[in-house]
């Protein structure tokens, strides 16, 4: 016999928890449906794609967002996301012990990729480089710059990093872009957080629990959906007023003398120091807020002035001698002279280093217009394009080409002014033998910038592939006059220069290329070439030999040298 009472039971029990949960259900749903149909929920940031090569992560430290991984290794580095090594404690550095060592003068250098040593390996950077100058005198210099960083992250690193290692100095290397009020993102990065699967299923397949876990960042969400807007927010309005306002804080409790350094920048024709304050053609901007705050401050660009005029007439462009070339980060001879003069710096304090308007109460007017341009300059809007652009170059490396035209295009979608993914783009094209769009994108990015050397060469090279020898020597002959070291330039003009009848030109370039890089195996075989031309049979066959020993696997110096021998017997 059945107990007819029982489905009322149940219904009693349980028929309204399931009606409640039928009803949050269909809530939920509809909000999830409101939420994608609204496009309230920001969208998914590239940032878990982040290669385990690269030397950063991101920081759970929301002013500085991201920072250098501790203890890596790389034996093969690029010098632009990866380098050799980092310390124990995440610097891009020699090993250091925390406590400093009786006797020992410590040198803290804070700043950007300009310190961290972009493009630059470790023996290059300037904190290697001065306190290798310090030899025997028992004093440290460690590096404490981080890409992109802005002066409050600077500043915020000192305090969290920097103090414990008890500085006798630290110096502040100020660079134009620092008034940004965000730390630029050029790298996808991993996250920091291990979190439940489930969080992260949620967070990619629900709109509705993304924008909530953002909003109330669950599970550190909010940090790494956008990371720059979180990091921004921490920084706030005014940053490098903000963080020389702290500087001379944290100068005053430790104990150690701070020093803003201003670094300039490297054009054609001269340098450039950044940012005077409006109406002002002797004040920089960066020198009153330092001056205000009672910290001494000293261009660089005096020292480099001076380097100048000690060299020869055809040597005496700024931006190729003591740039890498982008006309910001230092070349090895660049890192050479600023460490040199950090040294004079510091050994005669009294002969170089000044109060800006110390010696009279600092105008009102005066401070209002350094104030209130720092602020302004400051308004720039943060953006993905260098997140896309980097994920595009890392597809274009691995032969990923479809991915890196979408990673390029989403790069100029939010820059389009974006030069360097015009001339990547150019490249992926080039490889999928699709030259006239290839063509157009490097001549979009000489267009955007005149002086972009490798897109003038990299027009050079298509040129000459498709038989257009005197639209290609255009090309070649503009790329040398940017950067007269070039050697693939000097290579490839010197070849269409040797068979027009002008071997004496073409001997020329290809020398200085063989100069400039020894084991340019491709300009040996050249060379070999032209005294074949010349019917210089011995001498040919010596360069094809040079050739070969540049790189064994060059079949063409191998072919020719065969050729060259026959003839001589």
């Amino acid at each position: 016999m059945t107990d007819s009472r029982k489905p009322g039971r149940f219904n009693q029990r349980f028929g309204k928890p399931i009606l409640a949960l039928a009803a949050t259900l269909l809530g939920l749903l509809a909000a999830e449906g409101f939420v994608r149909l609204s496009r309230k929920a920001p969208e998914i940031k590239p940032i878990e794609l982040s290669d385990t090569n690269c030397v950063y992560q991101r920081s759970t430290n929301a002013i500085l967002g991201f920072e250098l991984k501790s203890n890596y290794r790389n034996s093969n580095p690029d010098f632009i996301e990866s380098y050799e090594r980092t310390n124990s404690h995440g610097q891009r550095d020699r090993k250091r012990v925390i406590q400093k060592p009786e006797g020992v003068q410590r040198i803290i250098l804070l700043g950007d990729s300009v310190v961290e040593g972009h493009g630059l390996a470790e023996d290059q950077t300037l904190s290697h480089l001065l306190e290798q100058l310090y030899e025997n005198q028992k004093t440290e210099v460690l590096n404490f710059g981080v890409s992109a960083y802005c002066t409050l992250a600077e500043i915020e690193l000192l305090e969290t990093k920097g103090l414990q290692f008890d500085p006798d100095v630290v110096i502040l290397i100020f660079v134009e872009n620092d008034f940004d009020n965000f730390n630029r993102e050029a790298f996808p990065l991993n996250g920091t957080l291990d979190r439940p699967a489930l969080a992260k299923s949620f967070f990619k397949n629900s709109h509705l629990f993304r924008m909530v876990s953002i909003q109330m960042n669950l599970f550190g969400f909010e940090a790494e959906a956008d990371p720059v807007a979180w990091n921004k927010t921490a920084i706030g309005d005014n940053n490098v007023v903000e963080g020389l306002r702290r500087f001379r804080q944290l100068a005053n409790q430790h104990g150690f003398q701070p020093l803003v350094v201003v670094w300039p920048r490297f054009l054609n024709d001269r340098l450039e120091d950044p940012l005077f304050i409006p109406g002002s053609d002797t004040r920089l901007i960066v020198e009153h807020l330092a001056a205000d705050n009672q910290i001494p401050s000293v261009r660089l660009s005096r020292f480099f002035r001076e380097d100048l005029k000690q060299q020869p007439k055809e040597n005496r462009n700024p931006r190729l001698l003591y740039s890498s070339g982008d006309e910001l980060h230092p070349s090895k001879y660049g890192s050479h002279i600023a460490a040199q003069a950090l040294k004079n710096i510091l050994d005669t304090p009294e002969r170089y280093l000044k109060f800006h308007e110390s010696d009279s109460p600092l105008s009102s007017d005066l401070d209002r217009a350094a104030l209130e341009a720092a602020e302004k300059l400051g308004t720039a809007t943060p953006n993905y394009a260098r997140v896309h652009h980097r994920v595009g170059v890392q597809h274009l490396k691995a032969g990923e080409l479809d991915e890196a035209i979408g990673e390029f295009k989403k790069t100029l979608s939010e820059n389009p002014k974006h030069a360097g993914a015009h001339n990547n783009l150019g490249l992926v094209y080039e490889r999928m033998d699709r030259r006239t769009e290839a063509l157009n994108h490097f001549k979009a990015a000489t267009d955007l910038e005149s002086d972009f050397v490798q897109a003038h060469f990299n027009t050079g090279r298509i040129r000459l592939d498709q038989g257009q020898p005197n639209e290609a020597i255009g090309s070649l002959k503009m790329t040398l006059q940017i950067d007269p070291n070039h050697t693939g330039a000097l290579n490839l003009l010197g070849m269409e220069l040797a068979k027009t009848g002008k071997s004496d030109q073409a001997e020329s370039l290809l020398k200085k290329a063989i100069r400039l890089e020894p084991g340019f195996s491709e300009a040996h075989n050249n060379l070999g070439v032209i005294h074949i031309m010349r019917d210089e049979l011995a001498k040919a066959a010596e360069k094809f030999r040079d050739a070969i020993e540049a790189n064994p696997a060059n079949a063409k110096a191998k072919e020719n040298l065969e050729r060259t021998l026959e003839m001589i017997q």
